[in-house]
């Protein structure tokens, strides 16, 4: 009855992460789009993109994450990087 009870959850648990590799890996998905989409309206508007391409922001983007585009976000559109550009 323990080992049929043990079996059980573990099969739960290994449904469990697998729905959240793919819920994270879909979150990875668009926040690189939308990094992506970002850069190229900074490219419309003839401002680059600092310290790579639009295209590693997005590719770095989608291998980091929230956190990546979090850095990006502040690094594009800040007040404290957008204030300092203008001066």
């Amino acid at each position: 009855m323990i080992d049929f009870l043990m079996q059980n959850y573990a099969s739960q648990l290994q449904h469990l992460q697998l729905l959240l590799m793919v819920i994270g890996a879909l979150v990875h998905l668009v926040f690189a789009g939308a990094v992506a989409r970002d850069a190229g309206a900074l490219y419309q508007l003839e401002r680059r993109t600092a310290l790579v391409s639009g295209h590693v922001w997005a590719f770095a983007t989608l291998l980091g994450g929230v956190y990546v585009a979090a850095v990006y976000w502040f690094i594009h559109h800040s007040h404290l990087t957008i204030d300092k550009e203008r001066s």
